[in-house]
């Protein structure tokens, strides 16, 4: 996982040139960077509690949240000249980039040390903008595929009205031990989270790989936060057990979308031939860089189109916001459940090629973090 950085200026061309800078460095694999030109914006971020490593903002905008700053995070002040605000580590705003960037490394060092098992964890998204493409059928073939693979793979289903007693073994849906509970335990005991996981993760026979039940009481995951969603990724990841966690998101595009999108290293984005999934599509992206800006626009290059239930013959001929990495065949269904897509020879070929190609297996690289 990446660390959150966040940057708080009020100049927008100079954020735009470090963000630029960042997005083409080596850093772009250290950092999610989440930056704020006003200060109003950046105090209401940082009420919202959402997971920070590491701040860097100059002194007015650090005055403005001087209430709300939240301890234990490593933060510097970008100033003009040193001894400016020495109540913080003081990085020269204007110098030369790699610079400032190794001094924001260097105080950022102590969240690097916290974070090493997240590190080593890979999260691929799977979603699209319409109900019905096949999504959840991707989701459990990714996972298959790579724990044949040799990764250790945890499977997190976070849509809204979650299904997975139709495909999980006859009882293995079933319990009082699920998101719901995991939820109280990152609330009231952070400590015992790994511990809890250990005792209630379930494990499929057939997928070989772990996974949790859904929520027990349905208004928990409808009253779910951006801050949740990213809290459980990063309570699976703590634990050091996997090496891939495979999320499968929803048709909706909100905070905890976006939330989970920025956690992920690969967001595979699904559609098929049909033109009004399409459509769909192209109005759910549009409103994604209306609403979110920047922090959407960052996420285009971890961002895979793939076209189920196609051989790519009409897509070909077709544009919705990037070309498709992968085509899919439609899958030849035989058998009930996860047996179902493991018994199509075709789509779990189509699926393989789809891995490989998300995980750079064969330059031996870990998936791009864009």
């Amino acid at each position: 996982m990446r660390q959150q950085l966040v940057i708080a200026v009020k100049e927008q061309d100079y954020v735009k040139r470090l963000a630029d800078y960042v997005r083409d460095s080596p850093f772009s694999e250290q950092w999610q960077l989440t930056i704020f030109t006003h200060a109003e914006a950046f105090v209401q971020f940082l009420k919202s509690g959402y997971p920070v490593h590491g701040i860097a903002a100059q002194p007015y905008m650090l005055e403005a949240a001087a209430g709300v700053l939240p301890e234990g995070v490593p933060i510097g002040a970008l100033v003009m000249a040193p001894g400016q605000f020495p109540a913080y580590c003081e990085l020269l705003q204007y110098q030369a980039l790699p610079g400032l960037l190794q001094g924001m490394a260097s105080i950022m060092a102590p969240a690097v040390q916290g974070t090493d098992r997240e590190q080593t964890v890979q999260a691929i998204t799977v979603y699209s903008a319409s109900g019905g493409v096949g999504k959840t059928t991707l989701a459990r073939q990714l996972v298959h595929t790579a724990a044949n693979n040799g990764q250790r793979v945890f499977y997190v289903n976070l849509e809204r009205w979650n299904a997975m007693d139709t495909w999980l073994e006859r009882g293995a849906a079933h319990g009082d031990e699920g998101l719901s509970q995991l939820l109280y335990i990152l609330q009231t005991h952070p400590d015992k989270v790994g511990e809890w996981l250990g005792r209630h993760s379930k494990r499929h026979a057939l997928l070989r790989a772990d996974y949790i039940l859904p929520c027990s009481n349905a208004e928990d995951r409808m009253t779910l936060q951006a801050t949740d969603a990213d809290a459980i990724v990063r309570a699976v990841a703590a634990t050091g057990q996997y090496d891939l966690i495979v999320i499968d998101l929803d048709e909706g595009l909100d905070e905890l979308h976006l939330a989970v999108m920025e956690l992920s290293h690969q967001i595979i984005w699904l559609v098929t031939e049909d033109p009004a999934v399409q459509r769909k599509s192209q109005l759910a992206y549009q409103y994604g860089m209306q609403r979110f800006g920047e922090r959407f626009r960052l996420l285009k290059p971890r961002l895979q189109l793939v076209v189920n239930r196609s051989d790519g013959q009409l897509h070909a001929k077709r544009s919705i916001f990037k070309p498709a990495c992968a085509f899919l065949p439609d899958t030849a269904v035989m058998g009930k459940g996860a047996a179902a897509v493991l018994s199509s020879p075709p789509y779990m070929a189509a699926v393989e090629r789809l891995y490989r190609q998300l995980v750079k297996e064969e330059g031996g690289e870990p998936i791009a973090n864009g």
